[in-house]
């Protein structure tokens, strides 16, 4: 009963360690600002890196949660996942508003544009 006892309790602090690793993982990341044409407005890029991260983890997560031996970390592994999930959504729609915004963005910035929709134009 006691080696059985160690043993959850060893595999469970084997999870624990595992989460609080993947959460440090975080702390030292930042995003890549740069100037995008001479625009003045700034886009994110260098994001390959980030979003491989966040798929391994939300995987790790999920392999965690089917663990018999989480249930003693369960809601702070719930809680990890929600949040990855969250900045994916958030990322992912990041990227579609950039995306757009820069396909469009030479064609409101064209002069004939510009003398057309003068009011649009100085937003």
């Amino acid at each position: 009963a006691i080696e059985e006892v160690s043993m959850h309790a060893s595999k469970q602090y084997g999870l624990e360690k595992m989460l609080n690793a993947m959460k440090a993982e975080w702390g030292p990341l930042e995003f890549e600002v740069k100037e995008y044409r001479s625009t003045g407005t700034c886009v994110i890029g260098g994001l390959d890196d980030i979003i491989t991260l966040l798929d391994e983890h939300i995987v790790k997560t999920q392999t965690m949660r089917g663990s018999p031996f989480v249930k003693g970390i369960l809601d702070d592994c719930i809680g990890w996942e929600t949040q990855l999930k969250y900045a994916q959504s958030m990322l992912d729609e990041w990227v579609k508003v950039q995306r757009t915004w820069m396909y469009l963005e030479p064609i409101f910035a064209s002069e004939d544009i510009m003398r057309q929709l003068p009011q649009e134009a100085r937003a």
